[in-house]
């Protein structure tokens, strides 16, 4: 039938193609979207790891992990910006999209990264906090490293003594960058609330087996 209103099973693959067309567009055709996004993913199963109960939570859809994935992204962002820049620049053009680099100030080198990364001033700060909490960590005597203390104050409210002990100043630095995270989860997700639906929802479909669909509607051409 070659009225669309009469073949309910066309309007499904049609619409089916077109959703699987866009997305196609934006996540493969980007070669360092698509790396950062694979990066993301093997981290977040390295997490898994560290923290058990962030599988039930991926497994379940849990509430709880579309609070943790935000503060995941945006940690492996600061861990290594030039890898996962493109993602962040998707989910957020207003932070990425303009270069401040003059108007900051430090060494030539620093400015001259900010100028080429083209971030703007703020997430700046923030990538400058997440380092020095990185350097406290880095010289505590936790064995640890500091993408599996953040991952296991993330997902299981902090780290217990058995699994490392922090000294006082490392543990207060952990805490008050997890403080101003926050907000930057938040901005990750209600900017553009369709964008982060579409990046979630491939992160989980990546973190799970996929979902069978229902099974297609009889149609004809």
């Amino acid at each position: 039938d070659p009225h669309l209103c009469n073949n309910v099973g066309l309007v499904a693959r049609l619409a089916d193609w077109e959703e699987s067309w866009e997305l196609g567009a934006r996540y493969l055709q980007n070669e360092r979207l698509l790396s950062g996004v694979c990066d993301l993913v093997a981290e977040i199963r390295r997490a898994q790891r560290v923290a058990p109960a962030l599988t039930a939570m991926c497994e379940d859809c849990d509430v709880e992990l579309f609070l943790v994935l935000p503060r995941m992204i945006w940690l492996r962002f600061l861990a290594q910006p030039h890898k996962h820049i493109e993602l962040l620049r998707s989910l957020l053009p207003h932070r990425f999209s303009k270069s401040e680099g003059s108007k900051v100030k430090g060494s030539i080198a620093l400015r001259d990264e900010l100028a080429e990364a083209k971030w703007d001033a703020e997430v700046e700060a923030f990538l400058q906090r997440f380092r020095s909490t990185q350097e406290l960590l880095l010289r505590s005597r936790c064995g640890k490293g500091a993408w599996d203390i953040f991952v296991k104050h993330m997902v299981d409210g902090g780290i217990s003594s058995e699994d490392c002990e922090l000294d006082k100043a490392a543990r207060e630095s952990v805490e008050e960058f997890l403080r101003i995270l926050e907000p930057w989860s938040m901005e990750l997700q209600r900017h553009c609330p369709e964008d982060w639906n579409q990046s979630s929802a491939i992160l989980v479909q990546c973190l799970t087996r996929p979902s069978e669909k229902p099974k297609p509607r009889p149609f004809q051409v």
